[in-house]
């Protein structure tokens, strides 16, 4: 959905997904480290992105971000909320993605986090956000649950334990 939220948060700042934008992501989330994080794994064409993003446009539920850092406005990563139910104020926190070649320090993940789920309790007005993560990311279970999620049941998907998580305003 084209949208106008933005954040900002210690040293990143997030600001809505652009087309200029969709071919950086893409080539990010092709990389397999990367890949290997997603239910979805396989490699994305440029065609496939292109179809992707058209759809994103047309969708009411779901907002995405590029992420920045403040000092220089560089990107380093992308974010998203999806699924958004405004009747029962959830959504999905996810599409994480970071380029580790552009960003050494720790840490940067929990401000990502932080800052995307306070768009989606204070411009979204959202009273829960929930997340999936494979149980064997251990990066990333640290940094949710340092951001104040909450580990609500697991069950097994192609043969991955997942982990479902939720985050209460």
């Amino acid at each position: 959905m084209f949208h106008k939220f933005e954040g900002k948060y210690d040293k990143i700042i997030l600001e809505p997904l652009k087309k200029e934008d969709i071919e950086d992501l893409r080539l990010l989330r092709n990389k397999k480290e990367n890949r290997e994080c997603f239910i979805y794994q396989k490699e994305i064409s440029k065609e496939e992105q292109e179809k992707w993003f058209e759809k994103y446009l047309e969708k009411e539920t779901d907002i995405m971000f590029v992420v920045s850092l403040k000092e220089d406005k560089r990107p380093i990563g992308y974010v998203a909320l999806y699924d958004i139910d405004n009747e029962k104020k959830t959504c999905e926190f996810g599409r994480i993605i970071v380029d580790k070649t552009k960003v050494l320090e720790k840490g940067i993940g929990a401000q990502i986090t932080k800052c995307c789920c306070d768009i989606g309790f204070e411009k979204l007005g959202m009273n829960m956000i929930y997340l999936e993560v494979f149980s064997d990311n251990i990066p990333a279970l640290k940094t949710y649950l340092k951001v104040g999620f909450i580990e609500r049941k697991r069950y097994i998907k192609n043969d991955k334990e997942i982990i479902y998580m939720e985050y209460f305003k």
